[in-house]
């Protein structure tokens, strides 16, 4: 990723896709690109890979359901080098199939569609005129939250040469690990999210783990599930993923020599794990203060 430009080409495009196909999370209009975007791109709204995005919005068109973080699953398998001007996939992409939300006759009949979007709508030029502007919001993010991130603190759980970060301004927060690899992070607005989806590579496992193997801890996932205020974490396996990323996102803040920044504020380490603790169960996660000390007990053996 070009450290001057970390909006990728490949992200920004299906973002317009999922904006044009209705799809939750990327509809918003809150920012000056946001408008242009739907303004310029609004022609394109019966687009073959438009309507391919929506038939799968009704849970049934192959068997899958295509929305949030699915855009990322995507484009971290497709090469960032385009060849012959179209995108192509890595040629291992079977990691994009673990979470059950693309399949492969899914994914290849998109990526016919979307790089025919790409042509259509002369999107490279559309890109490349952001560029600048791209720079800009790259080195603001930089400065204030990218360049304090803790990355050796990763290293027990991954290799941080593996990491690697997105910044969008179209829509996010969202995690994929290519062929249980390749860490990505693509983060929105602040960016502040992006040690919580770094975390999602190596939490999500043990969350798997503990689902299946503690009744307890199965409970509370299943329990806290609330479709109407969360429907993004709409499983109790979902939920289990959410809790041990939160507790581990805890635990980097207590442990690195990393800052805590929200909103381009930074906070003294001594009043995160109480602010964090309290905050996510305030945000629909009860348990999250038994969560963490399981964790803590595990990380203390």
């Amino acid at each position: 990723m070009n450290s001057k430009n970390m909006v990728d080409e490949r992200f920004e495009c299906i973002s317009v896709i999922f904006r044009l196909a209705g799809s939750v999370n990327y509809d918003a209009l809150e920012s000056d690109y946001q408008k242009e975007v739907a303004e310029k791109f609004a022609k394109f709204s019966e687009h073959s890979a438009v309507k391919m995005i929506k038939s799968f919005q009704d849970f049934s068109n192959f068997g899958i359901w295509v929305g949030y973080h699915c855009t990322l699953q995507f484009v971290t398998h497709l090469e960032e080098e385009k060849k012959d001007g179209k995108f192509v996939f890595i040629e291992d992409i079977s990691s994009m199939f673990n979470e059950g939300n693309w399949n492969e006759t899914a994914a290849k009949n998109f990526l016919e569609l979307f790089n025919d979007f790409y042509v259509d709508t002369d999107y490279a030029e559309f890109y490349k005129s952001k560029i600048p502007y791209f720079e800009e919001v790259t080195k603001k993010f930089i400065d204030e939250t990218y360049s304090k991130i803790d990355f050796e603190w990763f290293g027990k759980y991954v290799d941080p040469s593996h990491l690697r970060c997105i910044y969008s301004l179209s829509s996010g927060n969202y995690a994929a690990t290519v062929n249980d690899k390749i860490v990505y992070s693509l983060v929105f607005n602040d960016g502040s999210a992006i040690i919580h989806e770094f975390c999602h590579s190596f939490a999500d496992k043990l969350a798997d783990k503990w689902y299946n193997e503690n009744q307890e801890f199965k409970k509370w996932c299943d329990d806290s599930v609330d479709n109407e205020k969360m429907p993004y974490y709409g499983s109790g396996i979902m939920m289990a993923h959410e809790y041990v990323t939160r507790a581990y996102n805890i635990l980097y803040f207590c442990q690195s020599n990393g800052t805590f920044f929200e909103n381009g504020v930074s906070y003294k380490i001594s009043l995160v794990t109480p602010f964090l603790v309290i905050s996510d169960f305030k945000n629909g996660f009860p348990y999250i203060g038994d969560v963490y000390a399981m964790v803590l007990k595990l990380e203390n053996k």
